[in-house]
């Protein structure tokens, strides 16, 4: 499993919550700014059909991200679709009824941009930047076709026009720049928090990553499992260092292979290892330790390179500290290196 600095679980359970959030005030709003039309006796037939629709909508994706029907992406891009639709039909409408050529661009145009913000959280930022400029192209030929028929704006309208155009391209721009950073944002972090030889979490990520984990532990729910390489300064000295930075990626995938998708492997430093194992108690973690050292010590790891691995295991108790949990679990660690190698030893 490759190692990302932001807990995806974590990620996608916070845009769950914001979906969760902001879709019932989506559905209130589109209802609330139909039935203010309506006693007006100002809705136009766009707003007159598709208001509940989008309202409808917002309550449908509530009820398929509540239940879990669909995922975070799926709610987003249909939230995504449904406005988008709207604002070119709306748009579509000003222009036929010449509207937008005698008053200008009124207050429902003024959510025509968030279809930019909302495609670059969405979608990776090459695509969402394909896809706003698609939709900015579209509404700018709609807004266009007007006057190629023979409408001609009024002085107002005309600056109303020109604004709304410029300004969205000024959005564009800037949404483009920011995802730029974003980018190296992540490039930076990833390599902040990325031990480059095997690609595992390093040691800063890894105790992030821990307080994270403890701040919400039950006690006795989870273990950390230190690892490390028996006698890996005799691989080094005798088959090169090359060799011993091969022994340490196989290892590392070996290792890797065995843990569920919620459990954290951390090159801790050097040829030791650190396990973050969430919801297993000591006996669990113990049988997990054996199973990881069968599996890189049944088999050469390079060629003919056998190795072994010394295990020492402990679990979250009441008022630890991240700094506590693996100072007991680096004392069972090397009771295991004293006691002959190749060994699991629990906490006492």
């Amino acid at each position: 499993m490759a190692f990302s600095p932001v807990d995806p679980a974590a990620f996608e359970a916070s845009r769950r919550r914001t979906g969760l959030l902001l879709l019932p005030l989506a559905a209130m709003a589109t209802a609330g700014a139909w039935l203010l039309s309506y006693v007006n006796h100002s809705l136009n037939p766009v707003d007159r059909w598709f208001l509940p629709l989008l309202s409808l909508e917002a309550v449908g994706l509530t009820v398929l991200l509540y239940f879990r029907r669909f995922g975070v992406r799926e709610v987003e891009a249909g939230a995504l679709g449904g406005l988008g639709l709207y604002q070119l039909l709306m748009l579509l409408y000003l222009v036929v009824s010449g509207e937008v050529y005698r008053d200008g661009f009124g207050a429902t145009s003024l959510w025509y941009p968030l279809i930019f913000p909302l495609a670059f959280l969405v979608l990776p930022r090459e695509q969402a930047l394909r896809l706003s400029v698609a939709y900015y192209l579209l509404g700018l030929v709609i807004g266009l076709a007007g006057m190629a028929l023979g409408a001609v704006p009024t002085l107002k309208a005309l600056n109303s026009f020109v604004q709304f155009y410029v300004v969205c391209v000024a959005y564009l721009v800037l949404l483009d720049i920011y995802a730029r950073v974003r980018e190296q944002y992540f490039v930076m972090r990833h390599m902040a928090h990325t031990d480059p030889l095997t690609g595992l979490a390093n040691r800063r990520a890894g105790r992030e990553r821990l307080e994270h984990a403890l701040g919400r532990a039950q006690p006795g729910r989870v273990a950390v499992l230190l690892a490390d390489l028996d006698h890996f300064k005799e691989v080094n000295d005798r088959y090169g260092h090359p060799v011993g930075d091969q022994v340490l990626r196989e290892v590392a995938f070996r290792l890797d292979q065995e843990l569920r998708e919620g459990d954290l492997l951390v090159r801790w430093g050097g040829e030791e290892f650190l396990i973050l194992a969430q919801g297993t108690d000591l006996e669990q973690a113990q049988h997990l330790a054996q199973r990881l050292g069968r599996a890189v010590q049944d088999e050469p790891v390079v060629g003919t390179i056998g190795v072994s691995l010394s295990f020492g295991v402990a679990v979250f108790r009441t008022g630890d500290s991240a700094e506590t949990l693996v100072e007991r679990a680096d004392q069972a660690l090397y009771r295991a290196k004293h006691l002959g190698r190749r060994r699991v030893e629990l906490e006492v």
